[in-house]
């Protein structure tokens, strides 16, 4: 990664419990032996809640409240609120409680760096874990932190994805954005 890209946070914050590669695996087998006791719809409310509360924590730097404020202003911010509103999504996701992807999304990927994952593997079923922050309780989702969360969580992962790549020791490949070309709408919906 160049020193402009954002830092990816693979370590141990200091005022939660040290993760061990067991109990990384112990979290993502948790999740996973879960899933067939929760419906579709409470996954994906949990995920959309827990990518709100990401995009809630964006706000709060520069750049985000920037984005989220450049949002706000315009059409997506209206149809937004219409959608959630009209389709009772706010309400729905209001009793949904948010997951904590980015948590989830960061441990996942030290998976994939540790060099014990082998041998851990090889030892008895362990107990889930809780790994990575705790849930964020049932509450109101804005459908603007919902699409800053997005954004936010596109970042991380691109963040993560290259430094997985770095660690290979070799050069990953970067896309840099060129100048582009405006595109001929057809109609009304953008294309």
């Amino acid at each position: 990664m160049s020193p402009g890209d954002p830092d990816v946070l693979l370590v141990d914050e200091p005022d939660r419990a040290g993760r061990t590669t067991a109990s990384l695996v112990a979290s993502l087998a948790g999740r996973l032996a879960v899933l067939p006791g929760v419906s579709g719809a409470d996954v994906v409310g949990a995920l959309a809640a827990g990518v709100a509360a990401v995009g809630r924590e964006a706000a709060e730097t520069a750049e985000g409240r920037r984005l989220r404020e450049a949002l706000a202003r315009g059409r997506p911010a209206t149809n937004a609120t219409l959608l959630w509103q009209r389709l009772g999504i706010d309400r729905w996701l209001a009793t949904m409680p948010a997951s904590p992807v980015l948590h989830q999304l960061r441990n996942d990927a030290a998976l994939l760096l540790v060099d014990d994952l082998g041998e851990t593997l090889d030892l008895p079923p362990l107990l889930p874990d809780r790994t990575g922050g705790d849930a964020v309780g049932p509450g109101p989702v804005d459908p603007l932190d919902l699409v800053l969360g997005l954004w936010a969580l596109a970042r991380e992962t691109e963040a993560l994805v290259e430094a997985l790549a770095a660690a290979s020791g070799e050069p990953a490949p970067r896309v840099v954005p060129g100048a582009g070309r405006a595109a001929p709408v057809d109609g009304v919906v953008l294309r």
